[in-house]
């Protein structure tokens, strides 16, 4: 077999071979003798026909296979002969078999870059202010209040911001079909709403019937509305009115767990910070990570790019079915999620790669020990026994991949230890 490979950049890779006619015959009659065994032919027992015979009636599908096992086989072979390992399926770019020539082919791939870290040691980063202010406490207060809130009846009230109206509304878009809601729950002031929606209710009481038209901007998220006008008419059943709760001793002990506000807010004290240490502990390695990734650029297989963007895709559609929606009848537009999805893909893809060649620059090492300290703890968070959890992650590949997270992991703790940090002024 003869192979001759081509460097087109760090990542891609051309490969021709060539295999001997020899090689070639052998294989041909390795398959003539798989289709005698098998093939009816008229005026033989099945399995009795010559291998000539067979030869003639089936030549095209036994070359086909011929050709299909050989480029398989020889390119496998081809590539650990050059200590390659292909990233994905090669393409197949050029073929040649004929009757008593060798057999000649040509493929594209791509493998992953050679990588040489530096300056990763000693990175100068500012850890991020951890500080948690009064003013922190009282808006989490306040937005606790906001939860407890309570929606009231009151006989003449006027809806304002917060209150809900429960009304029939009927819409009709221009050049659209019209559509049609009985007693829908609208909270006026909601982020859904739009500006010049809210303001039409604004003053709303029981009985009203307000007519109304505005019109939803070209980025609207729902087609049927997106840059027509809408005319609006609704009739309000109801008016409910927000009561927020006073923040007082009585509203603490009513959460069930306080016997004061000083109690309450000394634990959302408490909560704050705890919060506000591991989101600057996670600010603080991204900005570590981000700085490395800067000093090694990396030409990036596209095909681990795809892959990412695939598996990015993947997840949008399963949230979206999660809240029970059909994505496909949402009118998507997949190539500009593909495009919104593509440099983060390219963040994570070179991320990964850079923190594996620091694990390898480093000599660090993921112990039996430690990959059955982070099943144990998964298991428990997901509510499954680890057998079973350890069981399902072996069938799916899924304990080789827990391995990979974790070196990386330890790569990026190293790359935290050793880099120069300094504490916001």
């Amino acid at each position: 077999m003869k192979i001759e490979l081509t460097d087109q950049d760090p990542v891609k890779r051309q490969m021709a071979v060539e295999i001997e006619p020899e090689a070639v015959a052998a294989e041909t009659q390795k398959v003539l003798r798989g289709y005698a065994s098998k093939a009816r032919v008229p005026g033989f027992r099945p399995g009795k026909a010559p291998l000539s015979v067979v030869r003639a009636r089936f030549a095209k599908e036994v070359q086909e296979e011929v050709r299909d096992r050989l480029v398989s086989r020889s390119f496998q072979e081809a590539a650990a002969e050059k200590g390659l390992k292909p990233l994905g399926d090669p393409i197949l770019e050029e073929v040649s078999l004929e009757e008593g020539q060798p057999l000649r082919f040509k493929t594209r791939f791509e493998v992953l870059p050679e990588i040489e870290v530096r300056k990763h040691r000693g990175v100068e980063v500012r850890r991020p202010d951890e500080t948690v202010t009064d003013a922190d406490v009282e808006k989490a207060l306040e937005e606790l209040r906001d939860a407890q809130a309570r929606l009231e009846v009151e006989e003449g009230h006027k809806a304002g911001t917060g209150d809900v109206l429960i009304a029939d509304v009927k819409g009709s878009p221009e050049g659209g079909e019209p559509f049609e809601r009985e007693r829908m729950f609208i909270e006026i002031g909601a982020p859904d709403n739009l500006p010049a929606f809210n303001e039409h209710l604004e003053g709303a009481t029981v009985g009203a019937q307000i007519a109304f038209s505005m019109d939803y901007p070209k980025e609207h998220p729902n087609p049927d509305l997106a840059g027509k006008p809408v005319a609006y008419e609704l009739v309000v059943h109801e008016v409910k009115r927000r009561v927020v709760p006073e923040l007082n001793d009585d509203f603490a002990k009513d959460l069930g767990e306080f016997e004061s506000l000083d109690d309450l807010r000394q634990r959302v004290r408490k909560d704050l910070e705890h919060r506000k240490k591991h989101e600057a502990e996670r600010a603080l390695r991204q900005s570590i990570l981000d700085k490395v990734l800067m000093e090694n650029p990396i030409v990036l297989p596209d095909t681990l790019v795809e892959s990412e963007i695939r598996y990015r895709l993947e997840e949008v559609v399963r949230r979206l079915m999660m809240q029970g929606m059909d994505p496909e009848k949402l009118q998507l537009d997949w190539k500009e999620l593909r495009n919104h999805q593509e440099e983060p893909a390219r963040k994570a893809v070179h991320a990964r790669l850079l923190l594996d060649a620091v694990a390898r620059t480093e000599s660090l090492e993921v112990t039996d020990e430690e990959v059955e300290q982070r099943l144990q703890r998964d298991a428990e968070a997901l509510g499954q026994k680890p057998e079973k959890f350890r069981a399902e992650l072996r069938k799916q590949g899924g304990i080789e991949v827990m391995k990979s997270q974790l070196l990386r992991e330890k790569s990026l703790d190293l790359l935290t230890s050793v880099a120069n940090i300094q504490n916001e002024e």
